[in-house]
């Protein structure tokens, strides 16, 4: 299997080849469910790497009937990743293609057809291991994976955590990077992180007062949590 760059650093620092304080290991962070303009202003302050924008109908999170939409895409600033987020893909038309970055989604409900541009992201919900060898076949056509939560309803934002054994073992055979979703708070991101070891970690209801509204303390504890597992030996 061929590995990318931070996977063989972390295959590394697994076998204790190298040690954690010899390499810095970056975790990048994607705040999600973002739905207010100030709050777009507060997850970049803190230093985060994408925001995503739920474009999920039955989402409590949903910006697609926003008047404030493209301003609300267009508060983002350059270097930071704006991500358009689908359970299932539908075009949303020019005007928001060509202000986001990346597609998210859990599967494509008709042919879409996406700006080049546009980086996909696929989600999958693990249950068993079925569902992980079903992943692998999905990276093909995929630029990263998000692993969340599964439900039998909804496709994302429930604020349940994922199976990190099955994070872990999608991150382990996987050649396209992984992002790990799913129940993450401050309170957790540490131990998901060390145990699972993914690209970058997803956060939506764990930095929440209630549903798309963020709230801006736990943004930062999540973020300096994140990167304190990067400082610590």
């Amino acid at each position: 299997m061929t590995f990318q760059p931070y996977q063989k650093l972390r295959v590394c620092l697994l076998r204790g080849v190298y040690s954690k304080k010899e390499y810095t290991l970056m975790v990048r962070i994607k705040i999600c469910g973002v739905t207010r303009i100030e709050d777009v202003h507060a997850v970049v302050e803190g230093g985060v790497h994408a925001v995503g924008f739920v474009f999920e109908p039955s989402s409590p999170r949903y910006v697609g009937g926003c008047d404030n939409l493209l301003l609300l895409l267009e508060s983002v600033p350059p270097f930071v990743t704006r991500v358009a987020v689908f359970g299932n893909l539908v075009d949303v038309g020019e005007a928001v293609w060509q202000r986001v970055d990346a597609v998210q989604f859990v599967q494509e409900a008709e042919p879409v057809r996406l700006p080049s541009h546009l980086r996909r992201i696929r989600a999958v919900r693990l249950r068993c291991e079925e569902d992980v060898a079903h992943a692998l076949q999905l990276q093909a056509e995929a630029d990263a994976l998000l692993v969340d939560s599964y439900h039998p309803e909804k496709m994302g934002g429930t604020g349940e955590r994922a199976d990190w054994g099955l994070a872990r073992q999608l991150r382990e055979e996987a050649v396209k990077p992984l992002i790990l979703a799913g129940g993450l708070t401050a309170d957790n991101v540490r131990e998901a992180i060390a145990q699972v070891m993914p690209y970058a970690v997803d956060v939506s209801t764990g930095v929440e007062s209630a549903p798309g509204k963020k709230d801006h303390q736990k943004i930062k504890e999540f973020i300096a949590n994140v990167r304190q597992f990067a400082d610590s030996p």
